[in-house]
């Protein structure tokens, strides 16, 4: 009877190890799946910031186009300077005062 009793005994302990062997797999699963959804959602939030960015781009890129600064300068009241309104300096005139001098006389002649 002892004999009967050690192999039951031998026999639950192994039926318990392979439980618990079967119940970590299934955690192990679980745990695994999580972490593939975390990194979907992570790959999707990428994916939707990369569109934003290249929208953005687009945006800037329309918006900094020499037609489009062109129009808006003339919709504010901006006009191309006429050939009286260009100022020339001689090469001679080294410093920043003597330019505003020279642009000062020349625009209140």
């Amino acid at each position: 009877m002892t004999k009967i009793l050690k192999d039951r005994t031998k026999i639950l302990i192994l039926i318990l190890i392979a439980c618990m062997f079967c119940v970590g797999l299934v955690w192990l699963n679980a745990v695994s799946s999580k972490l593939q959804y975390d990194i979907n959602s992570i790959n999707n939030k990428i994916q939707q910031t990369s569109w934003e960015i290249r929208d953005l781009e687009v945006s800037v890129k329309s918006k900094t186009n020499i037609t489009n600064l062109e129009a808006k300068a003339i919709e504010i009241g901006m006009v191309f300077p006429d050939i009286n309104d260009i100022v020339y300096l001689r090469g001679d005139t080294p410093r920043v005062q003597d330019f505003a001098l020279a642009l000062r006389e020349n625009v209140y002649r």
